[in-house]
């Protein structure tokens, strides 16, 4: 394990304690592992294989939930489609996304909101524990985020339910990602660029990221070299976003990550779970993180303003 990435068992100390340390790893690096989390080992291993049983279904049938027929911005996501860093080859990976499913009656979809909707689900009789499993997963990681959330307020030196009010009704994303290794693609022999995810900071409030046994994921530390987070058993890896970093006046830090699969060999599959706020939000500099000395540094912004700017600089079908 990368030496300068915090290990924190949220099962071993106090709320107060557990503050303390997300705090000091959010302003090191915003990236730090959790064990001790209590998402159950069994779930995540099922929402793995429901992943992997997904991308293995012919091409021609994951496109009949291509995310272009979502106006959510839901569903498949074929290699290609998406460019993490300017400049490079598409990224090769495929990947599907879930959010909070919603139908025409919601409030939010009655009125617009972008990106909120339905899911795209895969048929029932292809995979038929699809759903539920992701329904689980989603209720669980949605659960753990909030706790963390409560944790890093304290680390802040807030209320532990600050956050509350900013996630009343999130726009949460569970993203299943699949990455072929590089050394079976064609193209890594033409274009030494070519990589599973290019070089990004996130973009909401938090991540977590389930991964599993391959490796691959990089940090650029602040020396400008890369480093492996490689896989920690029962672990996840939690990182923040550019939006905690505005909202925190830059106290924090969203640092640039990217992907490799390029040595293993094997297929490389990845949970993360995205816990963004609610849509309308306005996230402007919070209490303790400014002063006389140390003015807001960011204009205020909505958090759904923010994150469909922010996508819609990365794909190739933004007006999809």
């Amino acid at each position: 394990m990368d030496a300068l990435l915090p290990l924190i068992d949220l099962s071993a100390a106090s709320d107060e304690a557990l503050g303390r340390q997300i705090d000091a790893a959010c302003r090191a690096r915003g990236f730090f592992y959790i064990i001790g989390h209590g998402v159950d080992a069994a779930l995540r291993q099922r929402m793995f294989h429901q992943a992997q049983a997904l991308f293995a279904l012919p091409t021609d049938t994951k496109e009949r939930w291509h995310m272009a027929r979502s106006p959510a911005r839901r569903g498949y996501e074929g290699p290609g489609y998406q460019t993490l860093a300017p400049g490079t080859p598409p990224d090769l990976k495929e990947s599907f996304y879930l959010g909070v499913d919603r139908g025409p009656n919601d409030p939010l979809v009655r009125t617009g909101t972008p990106n909120h909707g339905p899911n795209q689900w895969p048929d029932a009789a292809l995979l038929p524990e699809f759903r539920a499993t992701a329904d689980a997963y989603f209720a669980a990681m949605d659960a753990l985020a909030r706790r963390l959330m409560g944790l890093m307020a304290l680390g802040l030196g807030l209320p532990q339910d600050y956050f509350d009010a900013f996630t009343r009704d999130p726009m949460p994303v569970l993203r299943l990602l699949h990455y072929p290794p590089l050394t079976s693609v064609a193209t890594q022999a033409t274009d030494a660029r070519q990589m599973g995810a290019g070089a990004h900071t996130d973009w909401g409030s938090i991540t977590l990221l389930a991964q599993d046994d391959v490796g691959g994921l990089e940090l650029l530390g602040i020396d400008g070299q890369w480093s492996a987070a490689p896989p920690v058993a029962d672990s996840f890896v939690v990182n923040l976003g550019d939006m905690m970093a505005r909202w925190a006046n830059d106290r924090y830090r969203s640092t640039l990550h990217r992907v490799l699969n390029n040595a293993s060999g094997r297929d490389r599959y990845s949970i993360p779970f995205f816990f963004d706020i609610d849509y309308h939000a306005e996230v402007k500099a919070l209490p303790g993180c400014h002063d006389a000395s140390n003015p807001p540094r960011h204009a205020p912004i909505t958090a759904g303003g923010h994150i469909v700017e922010m996508y819609e600089r990365t794909t190739g079908a933004a007006d999809a």
